[in-house]
């Protein structure tokens, strides 16, 4: 298995002085990849740029960070994009990428690579986590803790199902409980405000897994709990609505989940896996 690694991206604000600033976050195990970019520090530099630099730095992260999400959320591995999850390619990129945004050398971790793991490295290298997004993680957190309080006893909470468990179900899918009646009955939670590179991945992987158990089970039950992020954040209220209006999916804001609680009730659903709840 591939060693986690990672690569800090620079934004050079006067590349004749070779003067630049951390501006994002690589992480990669070969299997899974990670990336963000301080959006506030790139505002607050703009000044400092080139004429048209923003706009090109801008853009080029952006490209990086679709390109990351794609990757991650490609089940079957073979986006072009899978190229980015190697060391070798990173390394490439830090000897030849020379342009105003530029990747250190990478830097091999002794870690898991998980969430967690990639905040600190950002927080450490590049810039403090908006505390909004800690606020979001805080409501998310508590309605999960209810949960696990009120139908604990008839779903199994934080599973992975594989195709052992769901037909058709091609790598294994994450989910925060499940239990069933007479067909499945699935939960996820989580916050709309979190970063894309995390955000876009869990989307995409649990709307196949939806769309994998509703083409055997079309009567089966999906809530998702998560609230509304600001308007400002364009990208994440896009994601926010469209699942929205999925039908098959019904969206519960942390403060409602007293839905799923009167559902698992009234529909007597019990753990999907008997003896592990």
């Amino acid at each position: 298995m591939m060693k986690t690694f990672y690569s800090i991206l620079y934004c050079s604000i006067r590349p004749n002085q070779d003067e630049r600033i951390t501006i994002g976050l690589f992480m990669a195990d070969g299997v899974q990849c990670y990336f963000a970019y301080a959006a506030d520090k790139l505002s607050v530099i703009k000044d400092l740029l080139p004429d048209g630099g923003y706009q090109l730095i801008k853009s080029n992260l952006r490209a990086i960070e679709q390109l990351a999400a794609s990757c991650q959320s490609d089940l079957l591995k073979g986006h072009k994009g899978q190229r980015f999850l190697s060391e070798s390619y990173l390394e490439y990129l830090s000897v030849y990428a020379n342009n105003l945004l530029t990747f250190s050398k990478p830097v091999p971790l002794n870690v898991t690579l998980d969430e967690n793991t990639f905040n600190k490295l950002f927080e450490k290298f590049v810039f403090t986590l908006p505390k909004q997004q800690q606020k979001e993680h805080d409501s998310v957190a508590y309605a999960k803790r209810r949960l696990v309080k009120s139908i604990g006893g008839r779903v199994n909470f934080d599973v992975e199902l594989t195709e052992n468990d769901v037909i058709g179900l091609i790598i294994p899918s994450k989910v925060a409980f499940i239990g069933r009646n007479d067909v499945k009955v699935v939960g996820e939670i989580s916050d709309f405000g979190k970063a894309l590179h995390v955000l876009k991945p869990q989307i995409g992987a649990h709307l196949f897994l939806v769309d994998t158990i509703r083409h055997h089970e079309k009567d089966a039950k999906f809530f998702f709990v998560g609230d509304e992020p600001s308007k400002k954040l364009k990208d994440h209220h896009d994601i926010w609505k469209s699942l929205k209006t999925y039908k098959p999916i019904q969206l519960v804001p942390t403060d409602e989940v007293q839905q799923i609680e009167e559902y698992v009730a009234e529909h007597e659903v019990s753990p999907y896996f008997e003896g592990q709840v």
